[in-house]
C-alpha cells in the first residue's frame, strides 16, 4: 500500500506546477455560472475542468520524459496503475468539493433558491462524469501516449457535458424522469451515494483495462 502511496505522490509532485495553472479554469466555470445563473451549470463545468487536471499529469511525463523513471522505481507495474488512479480519484473529490462548496456560495450570492435535490443530483452527475471521463481517457493514454490522443479523448467528453446542460435547461426533468425524480426526492441523500457508486464502479472498471494495456507495454 505504501508503494502505491509513493506513486501516487510521485505523480502530485511531478504535475504540481501544472495542477496550479489548470485549476485557473475553475474561475470560468464560476463566470459560466453567474452568466447562466445557474450554479448546478457551474458545478459541472468544474468536474469538466477537473478531467483536465486529472490528465495533465500524462502531458507532464511525456514532455519530461519522467514515465521512464517507473522502469527504475521498486514499483511494479500494476502498482504505478493504481497509483495513478488514487491520484486521479483524489483530484476528483478535491474538485467535487470545490464545486459543492461554490455552488452553495453562488446559490446565497444570486438569491436563487436552494433545491436540495437538484444540488445533490449535480454533485452525483459531476463525480459520475469524473469517473466516466476519466476511465474513458486513462486506458487511451496509456494505450496511445497523451499527446497521440487528447483530442480524441476530450471532444466526447465537453459534447456530453454540453449536451447535459442543453437538455437540463430546455426539459422538464420532473416530468421526464418521472418516477426516478420522485424517488430521489423522497431520498435525496441518496443521490451522493448513488454517484459516488457509479464513479468507482467506472474508476474500477478502467482501472483493470489499463492494468492489462500498461502490463503489456514495454516502458
Amino acid at each position: 500500500m505504501s508503494r502505491i502511496l509513493n506513486a501516487a505522490k510521485l505523480d502530485y509532485f511531478a504535475s504540481k506546477s501544472m495542477l496550479r495553472m489548470v485549476s485557473m479554469l475553475v474561475v470560468i466555470g464560476i463566470i459560466i455560472g453567474v452568466i447562466a445563473h445557474g450554479p448546478d451549470y457551474m458545478m459541472m463545468f468544474i468536474m469538466v475542468f477537473g478531467v483536465t487536471s486529472a490528465g495533465s499529469i500524462f502531458s507532464v511525463h511525456e514532455r519530461s520524459h519522467s514515465d521512464k523513471l517507473y522502469g527504475i522505481l521498486p514499483l511494479t507495474k500494476t502498482q504505478m496503475i493504481l497509483g495513478r488512479y488514487l491520484y486521479a480519484l483524489v483530484i476528483g473529490i478535491i474538485y467535487i468539493v470545490v464545486a459543492g462548496v461554490l455552488g452553495l456560495i453562488l446559490t446565497y450570492i444570486m438569491g436563487v433558491g436552494f433545491d436540495p435535490l437538484v444540488y445533490w443530483a449535480t454533485l452525483a452527475l459531476g463525480f459520475a462524469y469524473f469517473c466516466f471521463a476519466t476511465g474513458v481517457a486513462y486506458p487511451i493514454y496509456f494505450k496511445f501516449t497523451f499527446a497521440k490522443a487528447y483530442v480524441f479523448t476530450m471532444i466526447p467528453m465537453y459534447i456530453i457535458a454540453v449536451a447535459f446542460l442543453i437538455v437540463t435547461r430546455r426539459a422538464d426533468l420532473a416530468s421526464t424522469l418521472g418516477s426516478i425524480v420522485t424517488f430521489f426526492m423522497a431520498h435525496v441523500y441518496l443521490a451522493p451515494i448513488f454517484g459516488v457508486v457509479l464513479g468507482l464502479i467506472l474508476m474500477g472498471v478502467s482501472l483493470a483495462i489499463s492494468n492489462v494495456i500498461y502490463t503489456r507495454k514495454e516502458i
